[in-house]
Parts: C-alpha cells; structure tokens; sequence
C-alpha cells in the first residue's frame, strides 16, 4: 500500500487530480444507487442484488484498471476512463432521483399520520350553551376523545349527556333537548343526505372548532401478498378540498369491493348501495343504512362489510372524489360510454366546488374530463333505479381509468398521474406491498395482450332487493333490503375467486344465433322476499288483534287502561312504539286500551208494559 501510495505520487498532478474527481463521483454515485435499489423492496431481490453486484464490480474494474493506466502513465485512458465513469455517475444520480420520487410518493400513499377535527355545533341563532351532547364510546376520536379533551382544556362546565349514534345526537340537537353537540368537521357532508338534516349547514352554525393530528388507527396490517388472490375496499371520500391528510368520517355513498386473483388476472367489483340496511359493527350491530358506518370511520366501514359478506378484507383505499378530477386530467381525460338518462332534464351535476348543475353529461361514446367524470360518478336523479345506476356508472369511470393507464409512456405523465394518487387516496397497503404490483404488472404482460381491452377478466355483480320505508330516528327513511339469496350468489363468487371455494362446473349451456350472447351480472337474476317486519299500526284497532299477532312475537307489551264512554271498549288509543319501526328494534312497548265506564241502572218495581217500554226506561235513567 505504501509503494502504491509513492507510485501515485510520482504521477502527473492534474491526471491524478481526474482520478480522484472521477472516483469520489462514482463512489457517492454508487452509493445512492443502491440505497435506491434498496428502497425498492417490494421488485424481485434477486434482481435488485444482482444490479448492486454488478454496479460494485464495474467500480472495482475502474479503480483497480485507471490506477494501472495512472501509474503507467497511460494518460489517454485515463482520461476516457475517468470520463465514462464521470457520465456512468450522473446516470445513477439520475436513476436514484427518480427512484427516490417514486418511492416517496407511493410511500405518501399510506397516511400515518391524520388531523382530527371535531366541531361543537348549535342551532342557528343559539347562544345560551348548557347542555351537549357527546358520542359514549371511548375509542371515538371525533365524537369522544377530542371533545372530551377540548373541554378539559377549557374547564367548561357544561352538562354533558352521552348517546350511542350520531343521528340520536342530532335528533336531539333539532329536538332542542341539548344546547350542543360535538361532531366531526364533516358533518355537512355526512349528514345532509338524511331526510330531516338536509339543511344541516343552515339550520346550525359552528361554536367551537377543535383539531389535532393523531396516528392513523385505520392502518391496520395484513398478511396476504398482493401476489396472492386478495380482497380490497374501495371507499369514496366526498370531500370540499383536495387530499386525504384530514378526519377519519367521510360520506360513505360509493362503498366498492373487489376481490383480485392476480394468477388468472380476474377481479370481481361488489358495489354496494349505500341505503343497503344492514347492523352497523360499531354501533352494537344496531341495524341501519351501510353509509352510516363512515361517520364512524375506515375499521366500522371494514368490520360492517365483513359481518354482511363473511369475506375477511385485506386491504382498503379512501378516494378522495375531488381529487377524481386530478386523476382523470392528469391521464388527459378518459374514454366511457355515457349511459342513456331516464330524465334527460336531470343530467347535470354540481362541479368539485359544488355548484349546482354546472355540469352536464351527453349520452353516448365519449372523453370525459375530470369534472364530467366526477359528475358521472356522482349523478343519480337521471335515472329510475338512481343509486344503482350511480354505482353502475362508478364501475364504468374506474375500467376506464384502467385502461386508460395502460397507455402511459411518458415519465411526466406517469408523475402526473402518481402525484394525483399520492394526495387524493389513503390505504393500509404498506409500501413494500404497493411496490409489490410490479409483480402482478409482470404477471399481466406475461400472460396478456395489453392492446386487448379485456387483459383483466372483471366479473360485475349487482346486489338484488326491495325498497321499503321504516320509521328510524323520529322520522320515515327510505331503506334497501336486500336479497339473501343475491347477496350469497355474489359472496360465492368472490370466495371462488380468492379460491376459498371451489367454483361449481358448468355442464350445460344453451345459446340462439337469433340472441345475442350476455355476460351474466352475478346476483341480478336472484329474487326473493324482505325479511325485516315492522312494527303494525295498533290504533283503532282491538286488544285482541294486538295479542294475536304477539302471540308468535312474544314481545313484552305493557298495557295500560284509560276509562272513557267516547271510545271503544278494548279499543287501542295509542302506542308507545311508532308504526313502521322495525322489530327488530322493539323488544318491549306500551299501548293504551279504552276501558268503557259501566253505568248502572237505578232499581224500579215499576212493570215495563206497553205504556212503559224500555226505551222510556232509558231516557228516565238519563235523566
């Protein structure tokens, strides 16, 4: 070492000044490189160690072959050498950046921290705050822990009364049995769908606002790979502002389950209606709209679903809906056959800021921009069956949006497009597992034609059922009951497809040449009955009508009498339990019966004869 070191000295200065220049570069260069191969854990080690390998060994080569040619003063190569190795650094600087970009925003992706903010609202024109109201469970970060937190950092010593759901807390805000309630900053969004809130953001004003940013709770790991079959959950946050970085609640209108075997490349999409009444897992399975669950958050939506369909959920992604207007101009707009409104009058949309009918769809084979493709998304009066041709029209924007992607070729698109994705969508997929698609991308170029429109088999379903209206929360809600049968018919294909059931084969099949051919939509065709009864109008009606039908209910019914000639002996005059609730949710109530006051005759030994009839008698009593 030392009679190298002597060698080297001996050389040309400027020669020697070049060597070192271009080493240091190249091992700096080195060295990012491969902390940038390392960042990418999810692609194929093999192939990541191999180009290290590589990279380390034309490093060794350079160094070893230009101190040969400096200390025999082989000056030219020297000069080629150190200037190959010169441009070979920048490329790596390069190859490192966009590595380094790449990774960080895919890394973005998953959200692990969030800012909570909930808010303290009153009725308009309320000033005089006494009472308020507050979500009971503990683990609520909007309706619990940050307001009780606010009013221990105020020392407010309001009246505080706890409720099980948010809609008891604003019934009783409405109610006026509360001055106050807490609430998350999204309220407006969430809540202005139900019947009597519509005016929600009118009819209160915010007290109080407070925030805080919190780790995720909804980053909950999985275990299976994305290289095998997986389930995921789609979730569309309609939000105000763009990103996800704020409030676990969100409108929970557009609710997508997909199951994905990336070894036959075949998925199936699940959309589920949003009025579909079901037991909410976080609000001791007390029944009603799935769409509710998303006042609760991400884990209430993903233990909801996963109580209806008995399929575990392996990953889930929110979407924000205005950052659906980046995405789609980010890929320069989207190819979608606009469906055929039943109320042409009816196709326009609000805009991402919410303008009303800003918007407007034409029917028929198209490019849709960002906006028009949120308007799609979002428009239902357009059509008869409106949530489910809303859901319907989802499907449509997101296989477009597929195929669309498929024809990136440009690295500014492509950050583009990744920068959308990056600050419009939340998800438990780790980083490592997002980079993990590479292998699902490789699968697919291995086993498709990506020119073919239909590279990934989607198998569409549509969840069958019945509307009914039932009495909740102090008001008539509009419902959809689904079919038993129709919701097994789709959980038995996606299980087939997650391959945790065998698929049944085929043995016959039947075609005409004068019938075109139509892929089936799983579940569509099933029929059959409402299960969920409800609670009868007893008014008017006999005792002995009420205890024949509980005679197979076994309700407890509570009974009191109330003694009055102006009505019907064992008449019912009223029920504590309103009409159209469902039973589900009674399990004791009180009627009113009339009781007939008895009147008796005064004693007389006079002899009802012909002079003296009893309808004489009867007036004498009366008088």
């Amino acid at each position: 070492m030392k009679n190298l070191i002597i060698k080297l000295k001996r050389t040309k200065k400027s020669y020697r000044c070049l060597f070192y220049s271009a080493f240091i570069l190249y091992l700096v260069s080195f060295i990012f490189i491969s902390k940038g191969l390392l960042l990418l854990s999810g692609i194929v080690t093999l192939i990541r160690i191999s180009f290290i390998i590589i990279f380390f060994i034309l490093f060794s080569v350079y160094t070893v072959s230009s101190l040969v040619f400096l200390i025999l003063k082989k000056h030219k190569h020297v000069v080629i050498t150190s200037v190959l190795v010169i441009i070979f650094s920048f490329i790596n600087f390069f190859a490192f950046y966009y590595i380094n970009k790449t990774y960080g925003y895919i890394d973005n992706i998953s959200k692990d921290k969030v800012l909570y903010t909930t808010n303290l609202i009153t009725l308009a024109g309320k000033e005089d705050i006494k009472n308020i109201g507050i979500i009971s469970e503990e683990n609520d970060i909007e309706g619990y822990i940050l307001p009780t937190e606010y009013l221990n950092k105020n020392k407010n010593n309001y009246q505080i009364t706890y409720y099980d759901d948010y809609l008891s807390l604003l019934n009783d805000l409405y109610d006026e049995e509360i001055d106050g309630a807490f609430i998350t900053s999204n309220f407006v969004l969430i809540y202005s769908s139900v019947e009597r809130f519509n005016n929600i953001k009118t009819d209160t004003r915010i007290h109080a606002v407070y925030s805080k940013e919190m780790k995720n709770p909804d980053l909950i790991s999985s275990n299976k790979s994305v290289t095998e079959p997986f389930t995921i959950l789609i979730m569309g946050v309609d939000s105000q502002y763009e990103g996800l970085s704020q409030n676990a609640a969100f409108n929970g209108d557009t609710l997508m389950l997909i199951t994905f075997n990336p070894k036959t490349l075949s998925a199936t999409i699940f959309s589920i209606p949003r009025d579909t009444y079901v037991p909410i897992a976080c609000n001791n399975n007390r029944k009603y709209k799935i769409n509710s669950a998303a006042g609760y958050g991400s884990k209430c939506m993903i233990d909801t679903i996963e109580n209806l369909t008995d399929i575990d959920i392996d990953y889930y992604m929110k979407i924000n809906f205005k950052g659906l207007v980046a995405l789609v101009d980010a890929l320069g707009g989207i190819t979608v056959d606009v469906p055929v409104p039943d109320y042409p009058s009816a196709y326009c949309e609000q805009d991402s800021n919410r303008v009303a009918k800003k918007i407007c769809l034409k029917p028929g084979v198209g490019v849709l921009n960002g906006e028009e493709a949120l308007a799609l998304a979002r428009v239902r009066d357009a059509f008869i069956i409106s949530d489910f041709k809303r859901v319907q029209n989802q499907q449509l924007i997101i296989e477009a949006i597929v195929q669309k992607a498929k024809t990136i070729r440009n690295i500014n698109d492509f950050y583009k497009v990744l920068n959308a994705i990056s600050n419009n969508l939340d998800t438990n997929l780790s980083t490592k597992e997002m980079l993990n698609f590479y292998n699902v991308g490789k699968n697919i170029l291995a086993k498709s034609n990506l020119n073919d429109n239909d590279f990934i088999n989607i198998q569409k379903t549509y969840l069958n059922g019945d509307d009914l209206y039932i009495y909740l929360n102090g008001y008539n809600t509009y419902t959809f009951q689904y079919y038993e049968e129709s919701l097994n018919e789709i959980v038995k294909a996606m299980k087939v497809n997650l391959e945790i059931e065998k698929p049944e084969l085929i043995k016959n099949f039947y075609f005409s040449v004068n019938k075109p051919y139509k892929l089936q939509v799983i579940g569509k065709d099933k029929t059959g009955t409402i299960k969920e009864e409800l609670l009868p109008d007893f008014v008017s009606k006999n005792l002995d009508y009420l205890e024949n039908w509980n005679s197979s209910k076994n309700i407890s019914i509570n009974k009191e009498y109330k003694e009055s000639n102006t009505c019907i002996n064992n008449e019912i005059l009223s029920q504590s339990v309103h009409s159209g609730t469902p039973l589900s949710n009674v399990t004791t109530f009180k009627v009113t019966i009339c009781k007939n006051i008895i009147v008796e005759s005064p004693i007389t030994d006079e002899p009802i004869t012909e002079e003296n009839p009893i309808d004489d008698l009867i007036e004498n009593m009366l008088d």
